[in-house]
Order: C-alpha cells, then sequence, then structure tokens
C-alpha cells in the first residue's frame, strides 16, 4: 500500500493506484493468469507459489543452495534475470516490477524436543517446512507437518509440531517465540529463501507517459530495497527476543552448515531434471551460474 501511495504522490495525483484485498478482485490460483491478462495490473505473487509457472525462474528458490544472505540473493536474482532471456520470457505478457528475497530459514525447535545442529539431529522431530523438503528431510526421520498459519500458535503448544524450518520474522511477527527453545542459525542464508514481490501487466507500464513509467519502475526498485531493510530489521528483532527469553541460539559451522546442503541436494539434481524436460536446455548452465554467483558473494 505505502508502494502506491508514494506513486500518486510522486506523480502528483497522475497516477491513481486502487487497493484490491481478501482476493475481491482476484483468486489467489489466478494471480499469475489475471495480470498476464490485464485483470488486475499488479499483485502480490510468491515465485513459484502457484504449479506451472516460472520454472527457470525457480532456481532461485532450490533449498540448500547456500544464499549468502537477503540482499545478495536479491542481487543474484536480478542478474540471472538480466542475463537469461528465458526468465524474462516466462513471465509472458508480465514482469517483476519488485522480486526480492525473503529472510532465511532457519531451525528452531520447542521444548517438546531437542536442540537440533545437524540434519541427522532431526530423527523423530515433527517440523514445518518448505513442502519442497519433504522427501529430504524424511530420509533423516523427520515428518513435516504444516497445518494453515492461523493454526501454528496450537500446533506448537500442543506437540502437533515440535518445530519450524522458517525465518525469524515469522516467529517474532505471530507471536510464536514463547514457544520455542532452541534456535539453529544455519549461515545467513539458513536452508532456504523463498522469493516473493509485484508483478506487474507489461501493456499498463507501455501505456503510460514517460515520465509516469519512470516514476512506477524507480519507486519499485526504491520499495524492493526498503522491503530488504526492514526484513532485516525485524529478523534482529526476533532474534534480539529469543536472547531476551533466555532460549538457546545455536551459530550452526560451516561444516555444519553443508551437512544441509548437502541433504537437500538432490532437490537441486531433480530440478535440473524438469527444467530441461520442460525445454530448458541449458538449466544445468543457469545452475552453475548461480551456484558461481553464490560462492563469489560468500
Amino acid at each position: 500500500m505505502a508502494m502506491g501511495k508514494a506513486m500518486e504522490e510522486r506523480s502528483g495525483g497522475r497516477l491513481k493506484v486502487e487497493f484490491y484485498w481478501a482476493e475481491a478482485l482476484l483468486k489467489r490460483d489466478d494471480t499469475v493468469r489475471g495480470v498476464d491478462a490485464g485483470l488486475a495490473e499488479m499483485a502480490l505473487y510468491v515465485l513459484g507459489s502457484l504449479g506451472g509457472y516460472h520454472q527457470i525462474n525457480r532456481v532461485i528458490d532450490l533449498p540448500g543452495s547456500g544464499l549468502p544472505g537477503q540482499p545478495l540473493g536479491t542481487d543474484i536474482y536480478w542478474k540471472l534475470y538480466n542475463k537469461y532471456p528465458e526468465f524474462q520470457k516466462e513471465y509472458g505478457n508480465t514482469f517483476p516490477l519488485i522480486m526480492r528475497k525473503m529472510p532465511g530459514e532457519h531451525m528452531h525447535t520447542t521444548d517438546r524436543f531437542r536442540l537440533v545442529k545437524v540434519p541427522a539431529d532431526m530423527a523423530g522431530l515433527k517440523t514445518y517446512a518448505n513442502p519442497q523438503m519433504a522427501p529430504q528431510l524424511s530420509t533423516v526421520g523427520a515428518a513435516v507437518i504444516n497445518v494453515g498459519v492461523p493454526e501454528w500458535y496450537n500446533s506448537l503448544k500442543t506437540g502437533l509440531q515440535q518445530g519450524m524450518l522458517i525465518h525469524w520474522n515469522a516467529l517474532f511477527g505471530m507471536k510464536l517465540m514463547e514457544l520455542f527453545k532452541y534456535h539453529t542459525v544455519i549461515g545467513q542464508g539458513g536452508v532456504g529463501m523463498q522469493t516473493m514481490g509485484v508483478i506487474m501487466n507489461r501493456d499498463a507500464l507501455a501505456e503510460l507517459p514517460a515520465d509516469l513509467q519512470k516514476i512506477v519502475l524507480d519507486t519499485g526498485k526504491e520499495y524492493q530495497n526498503i522491503g530488504n531493510e526492514s526484513d532485516l530489521k525485524v529478523q534482529q528483532m526476533g532474534i534480539d527476543q529469543a536472547g531476551q527469553m533466555g532460549q538457546q541460539i545455536y551459530e550452526a559451522t560451516p561444516a555444519e552448515q553443508q551437512q544441509w546442503f548437502d541433504l537437500l541436494k538432490p532437490i537441486h539434481e531433480q530440478w535440473i531434471v524438469d527444467s530441461e524436460k520442460a525445454g530448458y536446455a541449458n538449466a544445468r548452465a543457469v545452475y552453475d551460474d548461480m551456484m558461481a554467483m553464490i560462492k563469489a558473494g560468500k
């Protein structure tokens, strides 16, 4: 909402941004199709959250890739987007006005379990996690149990879930911190970082005068950076809160971090296979390029 208001103010009222909440304009599953068709000119979008879209773009979301934190992870995504035409083509008649990495996902457990330093420590754990990780987590004896966000608190309190592989911001924002006892920080980027932003209809932008196009694009870029900065502040607030509550915060060593990354590596290979089947012959080259950027960013 703040970004839309900023566009209106900077355009002297020539731009008007009308907001629709709670799927009033488009159902969640119709987000990409609706913006592509111009039924909405902009929409919030979590990359890859709707099946069948943005296969090659989702290389940036592969868990266990070792992304070097949120700002650099965002930069790597945009380098790939600008380098490979396939990334842009997947967006069809839309484009990412904002697309940024979310905070890293780390291991948090309640007093119903124990401190988890490495994947082997997860044996018997019932945890929330990105569903993409579920098959690999099961190989170390962990069960992924995901419930709706409104049910998180009770699920943790009753022991249905004993842990969460998630970012600090969720624990702080959803007031879940009091339910936890142990936290394992797995590098700057955690075991994974989802990507979200705002997609916009290309025609809607092209129809605007050049000066208004510039306002839209510049404001989007600015609010992408503001979002990253805000997330980092909230993340630190969550870490500080856990410390104030006397909870144990463990920093995984580089060798321990690598155990997490190794566990999730088969997901990378499966993404390459799936992408090649989808017609992206250069999928492995794109992946290798991303991994080289990640290594250079550390």
